[in-house]
């Protein structure tokens, strides 16, 4: 699974703004790519929501940094929900300790006083849940000819799939059956909608001269 940065946006409460200021910090970079775009894998919005609730506790981005970076290294990606939800992450910014059950906390660099905590197995099946519902529509921006573009991509939660559709040529209307895909040929869409345009408005070009001859 690949989003772009509108959903990752609604899924995690984290500003696009903020977002891109993670990316450029070197804090939060999506792990993929497609059309030239940013694109963010499950791992990369469960850290999200790390940095949102770490950020909500008041640590800092640098502490957050070893904190996130340990989270995206270690979790369990194929874990069952039982374990997920037993997960709990707890950081100084400079110690990062994973507590997996009531008893044990597993110190991974050195004794510290530990002053942020979170339910990382909270967030994974919180961000499961929301990406795995996601009806919601956002916003995908591409570059077109050298023009700007918006496509409104949406999850078809019934038969599956993605739809999208150009907001500024609202016939460029196309589907997928991942967002990626759907994406990408909305973008085709768009080019086609341009040559139509383009050679429509040559033959009324060439029509008007010809009423002049």
């Amino acid at each position: 699974m690949q989003l772009g940065i509108g959903a990752v946006s609604e899924i995690t409460g984290a500003s696009r703004r903020q977002l891109t200021y993670w990316h450029g910090a070197g804090l939060l970079i999506p792990s993929a790519k497609a059309t030239g775009h940013r694109r963010y894998t499950f791992p990369d919005i469960v850290a999200a929501k790390t940095v949102v609730a770490l950020r909500r506790q008041g640590c800092a981005l640098q502490k957050i940094r070893k904190a996130v970076s340990y989270l995206r290294r270690h979790y369990p990606k194929n874990a069952s929900a039982d374990v997920l939800a037993s997960l709990t992450l707890l950081t100084d910014g400079n110690v990062v300790y994973m507590r997996t059950d009531k008893d044990a906390i597993m110190e991974v660099v050195s004794k510290q006083t530990v002053l942020w905590v979170v339910n990382v197995g909270k967030l994974i099946l919180e961000a499961k849940r929301d990406t795995d519902a996601l009806p919601l529509p956002w916003t995908e921006h591409v570059t077109v000819r050298s023009r700007p573009y918006r496509l409104r991509v949406s999850r078809d939660v019934d038969d599956g799939g993605y739809a999208v559709q150009c907001v500024e040529l609202p016939g460029a209307i196309e589907q997928g059956e991942t967002a990626e895909e759907a994406i990408a040929n909305g973008t085709a869409a768009i080019e086609s909608v341009l040559d139509f345009m383009a050679k429509w408005a040559r033959t009324r070009s060439s029509r008007s001269v010809g009423k002049h001859a």
